[in-house]
Parts: C-alpha cells; sequence; structure tokens
C-alpha cells in the first residue's frame, strides 16, 4: 500500500474496470472467508488478528496522515495481544487490552500530531468489534450458524445497497456523509439483510422462523447500511475518497469491513441481550 493518501473525488459511476476488479475480488475472497468461518478455531482467530492490524494501519495512516507511526504500532500491539486473549477465551484480558492499546495510541498520537482521540477511537471502533467477532464465531451459543447469518446479511446489505444505489438511484441521503449513498441504496441494503434473514431461519428452524429471522436480518442489514454511512462520514472529515486500495476494487480493509462493524456490534448486544433473559427466566 501507498503511503500516499487520495484525496476526497467526486462521486461517479463505477467503471467496467472497477466493476470487474470488485467482482474477481469478492470471488477470491468470500471462498475463502466461508471456508475459515467454518473451520472455526485459530484459523479464524488469525483471520480477525490480520484484519485488525490492516485497519488499525489503514485508520492510523487516515488520522496522522503517516505511515507506521507509534501510534500505530501501539494499535497493531493492542490488537494481536487482544486478538490472542480472545482466542484463549480471555474477554476481560482482550478488552483490557484493546483500552489500553487505544489510550497508548492516543498519547502518542497527541504527542507527535496533535490528533489524539481519533487515533485512540480505533480501539473501541476496530479491535472492541473483532474482540466481539471472535466472541460470536468461537464461544456463543450457536457460533457457526450465527457467524454464517452475519456474514451473509453483511454481504447481502452491501450488495443490496450498491445494486439498488447504482440501478434506482434518487435522492441522496446526505452529502455532508457520502456524495453517493442513496435511500434506495439504503432500502436494497435492509431488504438484503431481510432475504438473508429469511432464508437461513427457513433452512435452520423451519418455515414458521422465516418471519422473525427477516426482522433480524433486516436490523442487522441497517446496521450494516449505518455502518458504510458512519464510515463515509469520517472519510468526508478526513477529506478521503478510499481508505486504501488493499482490496481492488473495493477500496481498503475499513472500506470492506465498515458495515461487517457496526452489524457484529447489533449482533453482539442481541445475543448477550438473549442470553441475560435465558439466564433471568432460569
Amino acid at each position: 500500500m501507498s503511503p500516499s493518501v487520495d484525496k476526497l473525488d467526486a462521486a461517479r459511476p463505477p467503471s467496467a474496470g472497477a466493476l470487474t476488479k470488485r467482482v474477481l475480488s469478492a470471488a477470491i475472497l468470500m471462498p475463502l472467508v466461508i471456508a475459515i468461518v467454518y473451520q472455526g478455531g485459530a484459523a479464524f482467530a488469525a483471520m480477525i488478528a490480520f484484519a485488525a492490524v490492516i485497519m488499525a494501519f489503514e485508520w492510523s495512516r487516515m488520522v496522522e496522515r503517516r505511515s507506521f507511526s507509534h501510534a500505530f504500532y501501539a494499535l497493531v500491539v493492542a490488537s494481536a495481544a487482544a486478538m490472542y486473549f480472545a482466542a484463549a477465551d480471555q474477554y476481560d484480558a482482550a478488552l483490557f487490552c484493546a483500552a489500553a492499546g487505544g489510550l497508548v495510541s492516543a498519547w502518542f498520537a497527541k504527542r507527535h500530531s496533535g490528533i489524539g482521540v481519533w487515533t485512540g477511537f480505533a480501539a473501541f471502533y476496530i479491535i472492541i468489534p473483532c474482540i466481539a467477532l471472535i466472541w460470536l464465531r468461537l464461544d456463543a451459543p450457536s457460533g457457526r450458524a450465527l457467524s454464517f447469518l452475519l456474514y451473509g446479511v453483511v454481504w447481502a446489505a452491501d450488495s443490496g445497497a450498491f445494486l439498488f444505489g447504482k440501478f434506482i438511484g434518487g435522492p441522496k441521503v446526505s452529502y455532508a456523509l457520502s456524495p453517493s449513498k442513496t435511500w434506495a441504496g439504503i432500502g436494497g441494503g435492509v431488504l438484503g439483510g431481510c432475504i438473508v434473514g429469511a432464508v437461513f431461519g427457513a433452512w435452520a428452524y423451519g418455515p414458521a422462523a422465516a418471519l422473525i429471522y427477516a426482522s433480524i436480518g433486516g436490523v442487522l442489514g441497517a446496521a450494516s447500511v449505518l455502518g458504510d454511512l458512519f464510515e463515509s462520514g469520517i472519510k468526508r472529515h478526513f477529506g478521503l475518497k478510499d481508505i486504501s486500495g488493499f482490496i481492488p476494487g473495493h477500496g481498503g480493509a475499513l472500506d470492506r469491513l465498515d458495515g461487517m462493524i457496526f452489524a457484529t456490534s447489533a449482533m453482539t448486544g442481541g445475543v448477550l441481550l438473549y442470553m441475560l433473559g435465558e439466564r433471568i427466566q432460569g
């Protein structure tokens, strides 16, 4: 990845070449991710740790306007330690590493570039959702099924938002957040989540469960779309169009995983509330 930062560009329809890169990247990455999610264990934890490090690099470079800073190394150490403890079922230690990494990286960034809070925010925006993702797959009840539902909804929401936004278009959501996001795209993202949720519910628990899981999929799809909007707003704040070119046709890892961050947080909260309700009733 080049250390130079892309400037914010006016929204324009993706070219045929960009669409081809997008499709090819997805065709290569999706089967690999599916296999690793199915396998779970150390392979899954390693994949999440790798993604956390790449996102930390992109985040620190975006905020500080330089690569491989002291703040970045603090985030890397915190990410690696947090994922290690999470994979070992030591979530208190993992959360402590995330919080400590955020504070240390913020101190370094404040000292060297004058921007501390934004850098430290990466611990809560990136590292903690990655911890939650490991918990969902490795330790939550029905973790494998929940993880497949989560990934399926996020992918469907992203595809639905892209297709509806491109072919239907219409009113923009907010030029302050993104010059290209439309209300049709948001509807397409939620609809994609509903469809995947309904299919999952009917397949896993029978047709009677399709409606409730369609609702769950819609909520997760909405969270994914909100995550995309949130990251778009951050990029505009820092004057960027894409955070990096790490994934051809998709931009950076943060560009690709912004919806997953919010959807993971939503699913983790929902599962924890369900578990709490079960414990109270029991």
